[in-house]
């Protein structure tokens, strides 16, 4: 990431990644197998020239302080980092098993790009993730608990740590705007 790009990326308007009005959609843009309309936003005196979107088949629009000249590739980070299964996504590519031999199957340790951190997976859903080395903190999963280990650690990473994202932080920014460079544009007529 250069930078500059960087440079612009640190100040972001208010209205960043909140609910909003927009126009009619004029294009469909897909990353992976993820699609979201684009529109104009509406401020209070019409279309202010920034840009909004919204996931297929979902009705509320979310704002974003870029506009086209910014580049679909900015566009469609911002929007992936506005996506809440992000961090899940980028854990599941990044965190790497630290040991697997002689090790219990409820109790994973991992590494993602230097931050160490485990999880032990309890009964009924319940876990328990230290981070560094620091103390257990529980979470539960409820009904939504996946049954494979590694989804299920990540989880209870999410659950348990509310800031984890910033643990990982400037790889999720840097990664989702790698990722954002497959991104296919359709007009919508």
């Amino acid at each position: 990431m250069t930078d500059q790009r960087r440079m612009a990326d640190a100040v972001r308007s208010a209205r960043h990644g909140h609910l909003c009005r927009a126009g009619a959609p004029f294009a469909r843009l897909d990353i992976g197998p993820r699609g979201y309309e684009i529109a104009h936003s509406l401020g209070p005196d019409g279309p202010d020239g920034t840009l909004a979107f919204r996931a297929e088949g979902h009705q509320e629009w979310c704002a974003l302080d870029r506009r086209i000249a910014c580049g679909w590739t900015a566009i469609a980070a911002d929007i992936l980092l506005l996506d809440p299964d992000v961090l899940f996504d980028f854990l599941q590519t990044h965190a790497l098993r630290r040991k697997t031999e002689d090790g219990s199957a409820m109790e994973l340790d991992f590494d993602t790009l230097g931050v160490a951190w485990s999880a032990r997976l309890l009964q009924d859903r319940d876990g328990e993730v230290s981070v560094a080395g620091g103390p257990w903190h529980h979470a539960r999963l409820g009904l939504r608990a996946p049954a494979e280990g590694r989804a299920r650690a990540i989880m209870l990473l999410l659950a348990a740590v509310p800031d984890a994202r910033s643990m990982f932080e400037p790889h999720v920014g840097e990664w989702a705007y790698r990722i954002a460079q497959g991104v296919r544009v359709t007009p919508i007529l």
